[in-house]
């Protein structure tokens, strides 16, 4: 619901300051103003939690994931099979073949 109040401004040659007088309010409005305020942050404040929930839980799923794969290359990567060995040449045919 939405008031619009109007507001007159009363310009007097006595007074130096101009005065602004708005219309009197109703008793019951003034008591529900600050429990509608109350309600309205509360009530923000979960959509505004339940939003970034929707939003996040899926980002963290994508990087759990991602997380998970990169996790496996790493463990693939160190259980291969490898051989690493020193070795010295004792005679080369090749060269010998293009002296001939």
């Amino acid at each position: 619901m939405l008031k619009i109040y109007r507001k007159t401004i009363r310009i007097d040659s006595s007074d130096a300051h101009p005065r602004l007088e708005s219309p009197p309010q109703s008793k019951a409005s003034n008591l529900l103003t600050i429990p509608a305020m109350i309600a309205g942050a509360i009530l923000g404040t979960v959509v505004f939690s339940a939003f970034f929930a929707l939003l996040l839980i899926p980002v963290a799923i994508i990087g759990i994931r991602g997380w998970w794969l990169l996790r496996k290359l790493k463990n693939a990567r160190v259980d291969e099979q490898s051989l690493e060995a020193e070795y010295t040449v004792v005679s080369d045919t090749s060269k010998k073949s293009e002296s001939d």
